[in-house]
């Protein structure tokens, strides 16, 4: 079944793998077991590894028929942007209903069919999966220039790893990684997600290119759109048009509902994330054969990520998640080793408060914290910044160390190693600076912070 037009080269696989992302629809040729062929337009093909493809099954038709009964076929594939074509020659293996590569072919279906309005009809029973025997070039009359990439991503990668490898901190590496993408990468939207394993949430602990940061904002996995699938399945997943399947869902309504109806009051972290994406690409974080969190960048252009993008981003996603998982706290100088006037005190009640008093309000069941009556934080966050406010209260005590935070973990619900206190102590300082109000916490030595305020503290515990 080679093309009429085909010549052999020393293509490979990789080297057409973009050919494949299917702005032009591809075809396959096959024939019936008596020789009778068949041609036919196909939705989408997928590069799974250097050997292999995964072609969509959607319908029952004569195709069909005809691999089940041959096991083999041709698939022909344009380059939208130089005119050139390939023609590849397959052997039919298996069908993967489940799993990575069945995920990542049913996600970007789905933006395909969103952006042709067939989102009804296009429904993925199967990921075909190929062996490919041959990949020929088909003669063109008049190749179109290649256009250029963007940036090249093997140096940008190169560049952000080598500035993470210098990190000392969480700050520094969280701040490193979203520089890094906008400066290098040329990518201007990204959010990083982190696991919350225990509850099964994601929450957000850094973002770039949006109005509001949206530190500590929280999705179920199963309605984290893209950034779920790909923490789930492990790998990689892109889309090129956007589908309502993969948009964030809401959950605030029932959350409310069951934290009880005083809980109704709360207002959910804006969620970071732009309005109408065209283009998602989402890469788990994993490390240790465990998997931490999600970075999902988007474009509002279509087709904007590429399988290139997809590499440069993994290697940094492994090398931050490493960075997640042990970098932890400094341990801290002897809090008693500081002067007096290094500190500032929480105003007692008519004596020098700023304002009014700031009443911090605590549930128990979720440690969620509430501002005046507006929500701030909940979790391990939520359980340290109440533990704060009550020693600056009961004693009068603001400074604290990492290592007392760490020796409190039974009483502060702290998790492990995959969710560490470094993390939700970041998450705590980077949410108090977005929220702007009259309670921050400040760094004021090596492992040695400080809860600030002008304010009175009122504190109220609910049940």
């Amino acid at each position: 079944m080679n093309a009429p037009s085909g010549e052999r080269s020393g293509l490979t696989l990789r080297d057409v793998r973009r050919i494949l992302d299917g702005m032009i629809p591809p075809s396959i040729c096959s024939v019936s077991a008596d020789g009778v062929p068949h041609a036919n337009l196909l939705s989408h093909a997928e590069y799974v590894d250097d050997e292999h493809v995964a072609l969509s099954f959607q319908f029952l038709n004569r195709s069909r028929e005809n691999i089940l009964s041959t096991g083999r076929v041709a698939l022909m594939a344009e380059d939208p942007f130089s005119g050139a074509g390939v023609e590849m020659q397959l052997r039919y293996l298996r069908t993967e209903t489940e799993g990575p590569t069945f995920e990542r072919l049913r996600a970007k279906l789905a933006g395909i069919a969103a952006h042709s309005g067939m989102e009804k009809v296009f429904r993925l029973r199967g990921a075909d999966i190929y062996r490919v025997l041959e990949v020929n070039r088909i003669q063109q009359v008049k190749a179109l220039p290649v256009l250029a990439a963007r940036c090249d991503l093997a140096a940008a990668a190169r560049a952000v790893s080598r500035r993470l490898a210098d990190c000392e901190d969480l700050a520094s590496v969280l701040q490193a990684t979203m520089d890094g993408l906008g400066r290098d990468l040329r990518i201007d939207h990204a959010i990083l997600w982190l696991l919350d394993e225990r509850r099964g949430m994601l929450f957000a602990i850094a973002s770039r290119g949006y109005a509001q940061a949206g530190t500590g904002a929280e999705l179920p996995m199963d309605d984290a759109g893209l950034a779920g699938v790909a923490l789930r399945e492990g790998v990689p997943i892109r889309i090129g048009h956007m589908a309502r399947m993969y948009r964030y869902g809401r959950t605030l309504l029932a959350q409310a509902q069951d934290l009880g109806i005083e809980a109704a009051m709360r207002a959910e972290i804006p969620l970071p994330g732009l309005a109408t994406p065209c283009s998602q690409l989402a890469v788990p974080l994993r490390a240790r054969g465990r998997s931490v969190g999600v970075l999902l960048v988007e474009s509002e252009s279509d087709q904007f990520f590429g399988y290139d993008d997809e590499d440069a981003l993994a290697l940094l996603c492994a090398q931050l998640a490493q960075a997640l998982l042990t970098l932890q706290p400094e341990e801290g100088e002897n809090v008693h080793a500081l002067r007096a006037h290094d500190l500032a005190p929480v105003p007692a009640a008519g004596a020098g408060a700023a304002g009014p008093p700031l009443r911090i309000r605590h549930y128990a069941r979720d440690d969620s914290v509430f501002i005046d009556d507006s929500y701030l934080i909940k979790g391990v966050a939520g359980a340290i910044l109440w533990k704060l406010a009550n020693d600056a209260v009961v004693s009068g005590r603001t400074a604290f160390t990492s290592r007392e935070l760490r020796l409190e973990g039974r009483r502060l619900r702290l998790p492990d190693v995959q969710d560490n206190l470094a993390v939700r102590l970041l998450l705590l300082q980077r949410r108090l600076a977005d929220w702007a109000g009259p309670l921050q916490i400040r760094r004021v030595g090596r492992g040695l912070y400080q809860l600030v305020t002008d304010r009175q503290l009122v504190l109220v515990e609910e049940r």
